[in-house]
């Protein structure tokens, strides 16, 4: 008995080594797609510029049949009803199914964001091919123009190239970064509200010459483009947000000599505060705690004077403070609560929230909001005081 029980664990055992791959993606069948770029067309359709990770074993010649410089990717453009109907359409163009779980960005075209994305989320949303991982951008253009742009290195994909630039330029408080999930965590949120990092085509003596470069970020109201912020907002933004990872902040000191400082933000610490009284909200505080260190000085800065690392840390609060407020400002002018303020209010008290919500729009313009900025400098390297230019 003992051994046939050992026969039947030893015949089981090697079934299930047999068992064959029910999802298996043979590679002659399907077209590894890199990068989406979504644009509109004239007559209302859908254009998808499908980023195709070339085999080792394809060729891309030139015109007179010589094998051209070899990129690692092709562009494919597809036109479709919808989203779902132009990926259809791709399989008809190309005899591959359109694999999307490498997909590493999604850019979508600034006319068509303008008009709305509601039905392209929705897709994206249910789509368990697609990563919830993949960043989405807007570019200031045509999508598809960012897809096919050149980069430095061919050997390099232009997809990743962006992932790599969304990464860095976000860990230096340049740019913010939102994936699927990120995205579709903002628009449900009680503002309906939420934003994008922006792309651009570079632009040279009034031509557009094909690099890219990650520009402003796009400011969206129930999924609709409506507006930009720049730079500066951008940075404004990455504090009220708490979303600064590092950054370096320009600081002119001393003011009358009008010479810069430069502050390397090492920590910082964001708290939202709505302040309540007698059901009534009041106002909005931001609280910001920072620390940071001097990267660069002047000749005119001794770092060794106990009152210059204040009166350096105080300047640097009211560099950080003005672009906090300015932020604030461009945010009402487009009548957009992005900053989660709506949602602070819901979290404290969901009662005067549900009493305000009909009517937020309006409040969110009038009520007053409060910067506070704390920054403490910890540090200031090995040198004591920069040396002075030679004839001076």
């Amino acid at each position: 008995m003992r051994n046939k029980v050992i026969l039947s664990l030893c015949i089981i055992l090697q079934i299930s080594l047999l068992c064959g791959c029910w999802s298996k993606k043979e590679l002659d069948e399907i077209s590894i797609l890199s990068g989406i770029g979504i644009d509109n067309t004239d007559d209302d359709k859908l254009l998808l510029t499908m980023q195709v990770i070339l085999h080792r074993e394809m060729k891309i010649e030139s015109q007179s049949g010589k094998r051209g410089e070899e990129r690692p990717t092709q562009n494919v453009e597809v036109i479709g009803d919808s989203l779902i109907d132009a990926n259809r359409n791709f399989i008809l163009q190309t005899g591959r199914r359109g694999y999307w779980s490498h997909v590493s960005v999604i850019v979508i075209g600034e006319e068509l964001a303008k008009k709305g994305i509601s039905p392209i989320l929705d897709v994206l949303e249910r789509d368990n091919e697609i990563r919830q991982r993949t960043l989405v951008l807007v570019a200031k253009g045509e999508a598809k123009e960012i897809l096919m742009g050149e980069t430095i290195d061919l050997e390099v994909i232009q997809a990743y190239n962006i992932k790599d630039m969304i990464k860095i330029a976000h860990n230096d408080g340049k740019s913010v970064k939102v994936d699927l999930r990120n995205y579709y965590l903002m628009s449900s949120k009680k503002s309906h509200s939420s934003f994008i990092p922006g792309i651009n085509i570079i632009q040279t003596n009034g031509s557009r010459n094909g690099n890219i470069e990650l520009k402003d970020t796009g400011i969206f109201k129930e999924n609709k483009l409506v507006g930009w912020f720049n730079e500066t907002e951008t940075r404004g933004l990455l504090w009220i947000l708490d979303d600064i990872q590092s950054c370096i902040t320009e600081v002119n000191y001393p003011k009358e000599k009008c010479n810069s400082v430069f502050i390397e933000v090492l920590r910082s610490r964001t708290k939202v505060e709505p302040v309540i009284k007698n059901n009534t909200l009041e106002k909005i505080v931001l609280n910001v705690s920072a620390s940071g260190k001097i990267a660069q000085s002047n000749e005119y800065v001794d770092i060794t004077k106990t009152k210059v690392i204040s009166e350096i840390g105080k300047a640097t609060e009211e560099v950080i403070t003005k672009k906090m407020i300015g932020t604030i400002k461009k945010g009402k002018s487009l009548n957009v609560d992005i900053f989660g303020f709506g949602e602070a209010i819901y979290k404290k008290n969901p009662k005067l929230w549900k009493e305000m919500e009909g009517y937020w729009e309006d409040i969110f313009l009038s009520i007053p909001v409060e910067v506070n900025v704390n920054m403490e400098i910890k540090r200031t390297g090995l040198i004591s005081k920069s040396k002075k230019d030679k004839g001076m």
